[in-house]
């Protein structure tokens, strides 16, 4: 782990005494996120993400998140949102991004 700090807007401390505390118990690192989807129109929904279960209890978001998705009109859609595909690949990118940048700091590299 790199010295005590923030490293690109990660707390180093924080960071390495999660690190520690998995080590320690290895449960703790389990976690499940939940989502409840509504069907609204043609290809039209919603998400709402409230809680998750991490670190051996249920936590509450400080707000719901409220995710719409739609389809382009070549997909009968009506445009008013990004599509389920493209919320795949942004949650694949930021999950992407968040490892890295977490390494990094841990490595000590700004």
């Amino acid at each position: 782990m790199a010295e005590k700090g923030i490293i690109n807007g990660v707390d180093v401390d924080q960071l390495s005494a999660m690190v520690d505390a998995i080590t320690e118990k290895p449960g703790i690192a389990k976690f499940t996120f939940r989502a409840k989807n509504q069907w609204i129109k043609g290809g039209r929904n919603r998400t709402t993400i409230e809680e998750f279960y991490g670190a051996c209890e249920t936590h509450k978001h400080s707000k719901p998140f409220v995710i719409d998705k739609d389809e382009p009109p070549v997909l009968l859609g009506e445009d008013l949102a990004a599509n389920p595909v493209e919320y795949l690949l942004a949650a694949l990118a930021g999950c992407l991004t968040s490892t890295l940048i977490y390494h990094a700091a841990a490595r000590g590299m700004g």
